[in-house]
């Protein structure tokens, strides 16, 4: 809140890169990694979005990849870029058929998704992992995409041998792990 209480400067706030992230960030978009022009930032990034980021990637990295046909429309997302990014086995939906377009990402829902981005691009990880301190938290299904994406170097953990795998992600975050990603090549 501004000195007046409103809450406009802190709407405003979030739609400016974090201190640490700017550089990356503006070096991302000028790389083609973007969102939109009014990038919330420091908020935590949604399915949709992700999979915005992870075609930008594809792109950059492989404009020519052989592309599979459409996968059918979630019942509640039917954008061409999510069905394009499940018809390359990088997302899927939930049980029910639904995408959850608008839902946020955890840390370790990001890493399943990178992981398998990654695999689409580069082939797969040989992972030996030295566990993170809260290994016991993250969830067993993206174990070993969490061990995957750190021995690789696109996204690592919080600090303190943590990697923090229910806590969101940001869409600065996000932008950055992709510029890495797209590094790789």
């Amino acid at each position: 809140m501004d000195s007046n209480g409103n809450e406009r400067e802190q709407a405003n706030y979030c739609y400016v890169p974090s201190t640490w992230a700017e550089n990356i960030v503006e070096q991302a978009e000028k790389d083609g990694l973007r969102l939109s022009y009014h990038t919330p930032y420091r908020l935590n990034i949604h399915r949709d979005e992700f999979c915005k980021l992870a075609w930008q990637t594809i792109q950059t990295v492989n404009p020519n990849i052989n592309l599979p046909e459409l996968a059918q429309p979630f019942s509640d997302c039917d954008e061409d870029i999510v069905r394009q990014i499940a018809a390359l086995g990088i997302v899927t939906g939930y049980e029910d058929g639904t995408f959850q377009p608008t839902r946020e990402l955890s840390r370790q829902e990001a890493t399943v998704i990178l992981q398998r981005l990654y695999t689409v691009l580069y082939g797969k990880i040989e992972v030996s992992p030295t566990l993170y301190a809260d290994n016991g938290s993250i969830g067993a299904w993206a174990k070993d995409s969490v061990y995957a994406m750190r021995q690789t170097g696109i996204m690592q953990g919080v600090g303190a041998n943590r990697f923090d795998p229910k806590n969101g992600y940001t869409c600065e975050q996000s932008i950055i792990t992709m510029l890495c990603m797209t590094q790789k090549a």
